[in-house]
């Protein structure tokens, strides 16, 4: 398939598009434009950004940012699609989690009024990757979309993303969670004679206060986790489906590139295969001006034309040097270089071009 088959591909047929990149390499701002060229074409789309850096929202050039729920983008630039765009909060999504699994009368009030949920929603750590299961099942469920595009934190915690519908299901399916969940019976006795002992001493580690506010919390907890476990393993099926696709976006850069080849090994150590390789500021392709030896920068003063050429020896230069350092990746498509940040719509439809084009 060429690299234009790919992105008809991706911006036509898919209905999950992932994309993950290194820090500084313009993940969030690609993943804008991708959801916008596909808006272009005629897809109901909603970007979420999994990325607590908040620069979705300043390259679709809202100075009032986004929320947690889907906000239209209105633009003249699209005709017969449209565009949302979100950003996850993990507390609010915690909360919206826990209302909507509740199984009994006032267990969602009891769970959220634990001081150790609150803790959750704000400072536990995963919690920004379970929630991000949450919020893709729900979009992915959401029939005014027909295409998610996720943009996921910088690789190093990306993988976490990707990971957590697995590490959520295989710590509910634990016998030692079991047991804590345990409200009666041989569960209970078993969670008595066993753990008691255990929770003493964790208890004279992180305070009995605390120890008691999360075991208020499992029991407030009783009953959803079904639930919990039921949207893990959809989002599980998610990840690894032929309508989901894993965009990786890199940079003309040795260390950039290495990143990015090291990801794509972890992706497919989790079954999981990348669909496109987006290498982006790069230089433009110019031919070489003919000239005698090496190039050297033109002197001050020099005359227009010598000036030219050197910058367009620099130049084609340049693009041959990066060529050699993606040369390691598998076909990437190039994106060349813009003048300024993309910082509102117009902007970021010119990249929506280059992409699809």
């Amino acid at each position: 398939m060429t690299p234009v088959e790919r992105i008809d591909s991706l911006l036509d047929n898919r209905s999950v598009v992932v994309c993950c990149g290194a820090g500084g390499v313009g993940k969030t701002t690609m993943s804008a434009a991708i959801g916008l060229a596909a808006a272009q074409r005629g897809r109901k789309v909603v970007v979420i950004t999994v990325d607590p850096a908040r620069r979705l929202g300043e390259a679709l050039g809202l100075a009032d940012g986004l929320g947690a729920d889907p906000r239209p983008i209105e633009c003249d630039l699209v005709e017969g699609g449209a565009l949302w765009a979100m950003m996850l909060d993990p507390e609010v999504e915690l909360e919206r989690v826990i209302r909507s699994h509740a199984v009994r009368p006032g267990q969602a009030d009891e769970a959220l009024a634990n001081p150790f949920t609150r803790s959750i929603g704000s400072a536990l750590g995963g919690t920004q990757e379970f929630m991000a299961t949450e919020v893709v099942y729900r979009l992915v469920n959401d029939e005014r979309f027909d295409l998610v595009v996720v943009d996921t934190p910088p690789s190093d915690r990306a993988i976490e993303v990707i990971e957590a519908p697995d590490v959520l299901v295989r710590f509910l399916d634990h016998q030692v969670f079991k047991l804590l969940m345990g409200t009666g019976g041989r569960a209970f006795r078993l969670l008595s004679a066993a753990t008691q002992p255990l929770l003493r001493a964790v208890g004279r580690v992180i305070g009995t206060a605390v120890l008691d506010d999360v075991v208020g919390f499992l029991r407030s907890f009783t009953g959803m986790e079904a639930s919990f476990r039921d949207r893990a393993v959809a989002v599980r099926t998610v990840w690894r489906a032929d309508s989901t696709a894993f965009v990786l976006v890199t940079a003309p850069r040795p260390d950039a590139v290495e990143e990015t080849r090291r990801f794509a090994e972890q992706l497919s150590s989790l079954g999981v295969g990348t669909d496109l390789v987006i290498a982006n500021r790069c230089a433009p392709s110019i031919d070489l001006v003919p000239g005698d030896g090496e190039w050297a920068p033109a002197a001050a003063g020099s005359d227009p034309v010598d000036v030219a050429r050197s910058l367009a020896d620099w130049s084609a230069r340049l693009y041959e040097a990066e060529s050699k350092v993606l040369a390691d990746l598998d076909t990437p498509i190039r994106i060349e270089r813009r003048p300024g940040d993309v910082h509102d719509l117009e902007s970021l439809s010119a990249l929506a071009r280059a992409i699809g084009t």
